[in-house]
């Protein structure tokens, strides 16, 4: 385990079902057993029978808490294995055939695709996009990555100051790490994630593979 990693995030990594089952225990322990042991002697049991059952919904509260998060995550989990068909359809997709369907996805969302923008020459930018003043850069050059982490994030969060761009978006096929994400948290930095991506794909058309070459 990481040093650095505290009891919370160390509850919201895990099954979400193991922080209920903490959290049910200690509720059960704090309510009612320790006040049943009453020959423990007076003083003991003042302090359990009153701090006890007053502590216990507390505790099974804030041991619930992490809880939230650690269910999103398995979901989003499950719902990536559920759709690792789509997904690799996606990857097996040349990149200049998926940036025609990401720009078409975002034209249909009200962004105006820039062609012949400066900015679409710099090789680290693969879309350019206005919406009325703003202007976004979406870069998606780590697209077949199946994990994407804070380096990626701030690397593109530079490039938006550099370009004075309104917000960035950054897509792949996997997943973005903890810190990626916490990071992205108030800043227009928009991630998206296998998930999002199949989602985003889908508003246009059902996502095919390209074509095979004859040999």
């Amino acid at each position: 385990m990481r040093k650095d990693l505290n009891v919370f995030d160390f509850l919201a990594q895990i099954p979400w079902w193991v922080s209920v089952t903490l959290s049910a225990s200690f509720y059960l322990l704090l309510q009612y057993v320790i006040p049943y042991f009453e020959n423990q002697g007076a003083l003991v049991n003042e302090v359990h029978v009153s701090v006890g059952p007053a502590l216990a919904p507390v505790i099974a509260l804030a041991l619930l808490t992490p809880v939230t998060f650690s269910f999103l995550k398995s979901s989003r989990k499950k719902k990536l294995h559920d759709l690792r068909k789509e997904i690799k359809l996606i990857q097996e997709i040349p990149w200049e055939q998926l940036k025609e369907q990401v720009a078409e996805a975002y034209g249909r969302a009200g962004y105006l695709i820039m062609e012949n923008d400066p900015f679409t020459s710099d090789p680290s930018i693969d879309l350019v996009m206005r919406k009325s003043a703003n202007l976004y850069l979406l870069q998606s050059r780590y697209w077949r990555n199946r994990k994407l982490g804070l380096r990626e994030v701030k690397n593109l969060f530079s490039l938006m100051h550099e370009k004075q761009a309104t917000g960035v978006f950054l897509l792949t096929t996997g997943v973005f790490s903890k810190n990626a994400r916490r990071y992205a948290i108030g800043r227009p930095i928009n991630l998206i994630d296998g998930i999002q991506l199949v989602e985003l794909l889908s508003t246009i058309k059902e996502i095919e593979p390209a074509p095979k070459s004859l040999q």
